[in-house]
């Protein structure tokens, strides 16, 4: 049994648009001029209605040249002109309506374009790509033919003929495997990209966006970012971020931090951030506090997380690097000058307050 999506996954592609043509290419030198056109027509609707709107344009171009064609064909005197003119007819159609495409463009965009979803923007770009690259090679091809028309003063041998269509069926198989090649470049990346929430001050996720995209358009969107305060027998452990960050590279910062993807639970994720920095996922962990941070460059709402030691063996477990412990004394006289995270110089006010503040007291109760 046919299975329906894998249909629509496939004609989706915006350069099998092209395809109607192409059959039509080899067709019209071996039937007749109504089934040839039928064919093809019967091959554009089908892409017309099993894909979305972004992704059909050449489909469409296809259908209404086809359906043109057809009824052509039903005229006997259209229908006995020479396979060969008749093609060159149906090309030029096509080379008209890709014309009419392109000068429409901004048009077509505003129509068509009102989505959020970028995958389908992105096909509606590469719809318009594979435009102009099939009206160039038509356009080109037609000059050729052209041009051979008045060299020789007729386009009606067999030969001529063959040598008329392999010219237009090779730029067109070229177009579609580029077409393939690119997309199936680009579902690579889609699959190995990072999806972030959208999310609201109260956290109620809105929509998605890759990672790669967001970070152009620094603080447009708010994502959720998990951090996690590793605090042994009250001092803390800070490390250098890394020079990648977008926030802050090279400020002194928790060494745990993570992104929450798309569908993520926020447990799975405080896990994560941690076993990406060291080797032990069973630290002791308990939620602080949720805060909005924004800057010039991004916006996040912070899940701010505590992780509290005090055996020495659990925390040389670790095995973290490149980072050591700070008492809150040393902390205190280095704020302000551009050593820490701007979140850490935030969160450190309410560890202070909070967590730091009942280990001094149980530590002078001891001491009592």
């Amino acid at each position: 049994m046919v299975d329906f999506y894998s249909i629509r996954n496939i004609v989706r592609n915006p350069a099998f648009g092209l395809l109607p043509f192409f059959i039509y290419s080899i067709l019209v030198g071996f039937v007749g001029a109504w089934e040839s056109t039928g064919i093809a027509l019967f091959l554009s609707l089908l892409g017309y209605f099993l894909v979305r709107k972004q992704n059909r344009l050449i489909y469409v171009i296809s259908t209404l040249v086809f359906l043109m064609g057809f009824v052509g064909s039903l005229i006997p005197s259209l229908a006995l002109l020479q396979p060969i003119v008749r093609f060159l007819v149906i090309e030029i159609m096509f080379v008209l309506a890709l014309i009419t495409v392109r000068l429409s463009r901004r048009r077509i965009v505003r129509k068509l374009g009102r989505t959020s979803n970028l995958i389908l923007k992105n096909y509606l770009q590469e719809s318009f790509r594979v435009t102009f690259q099939s009206q160039y090679a038509l356009s080109i091809h037609l000059f050729l033919v052209l041009l051979l028309f008045l060299f020789d003063g007729s386009i009606d041998t067999a030969e001529q003929g063959i040598y008329i269509l392999l010219s237009v069926q090779i730029p067109l198989l070229v177009i579609i495997m580029l077409e393939v090649i690119r997309l199936l470049i680009l579902r690579k990346k889609m699959v190995e990209e990072e999806w972030l929430p959208v999310v609201s001050e109260r956290g109620e996720v809105m929509g998605r966006v890759a990672k790669s995209i967001s970070k152009g358009l620094k603080n447009k969107f708010m994502h959720p970012v998990v951090r996690v305060a590793l605090i042994y027998q009250g001092s803390l452990y800070l490390q250098e971020r890394d020079a990648d960050r977008l926030l802050n590279p090279g400020a002194l910062d928790h060494p745990f931090e993570k992104y929450m993807e798309f569908n993520e639970d926020i447990d799975n994720t405080v896990r994560q951030s941690i076993t990406n920095e060291c080797s032990s996922s069973e630290l002791p962990l308990r939620f602080l506090l949720k805060y909005t941070f924004e800057n010039d460059i991004t916006k996040r709402l912070i899940f701010l997380y505590v992780s509290q030691i005090e055996d020495e063996a659990l925390f040389n477990s670790l095995k973290l690097k490149a980072g050591k412990l700070w008492t809150e004394a040393q902390i205190t006289d280095n704020l302000n000058s551009n050593l820490f995270s701007e979140c850490f110089e935030l969160e450190f006010e309410y560890l202070k307050n909070t967590v730091l503040l009942v280990h001094r007291l149980k530590n002078k109760s001891r001491e009592e």
